[in-house]
């Protein structure tokens, strides 16, 4: 096992600085790319569904995110992703689950 020794430091100091380092960024990214890319193959599978749905990928200082964007409103990506109740008051409808696939839960 390897001590690592701080010199006052705390582990979010560490944490800090890796997070940063252009490889782990680089890293980061190309990981929520080939996520999106699985997102984007499940959104297709549905697209005569799904409007004028679309996946992005949006970067942060060290984060990445995969989204599912909608422009309709009222919740529509909410819906396209996890399903809606149905008309008839009995049950939902089955949503696409693009992200939870991307994040392998689903």
């Amino acid at each position: 096992m390897a001590v690592l020794y701080t010199r006052g430091r705390t582990n979010a100091t560490f944490n800090g600085l890796i997070a940063h380092l252009p490889f782990v960024v680089a890293r980061v990214r190309a990981e929520a790319r080939g996520r999106a890319k699985i997102a984007e193959a499940r959104l297709a599978a549905a697209k005569h569904r799904t409007g004028d749905s679309r996946i992005t990928v949006t970067f942060g200082d060290v984060d990445a995110f995969i989204n599912l964007d909608d422009t309709r409103g009222a919740f529509a990506a909410a819906a396209i992703e996890y399903g809606r109740p149905l008309a008839s008051g009995e049950g939902r409808s089955r949503g696409i689950g693009a992200l939870q696939a991307a994040m392998g839960a689903g």
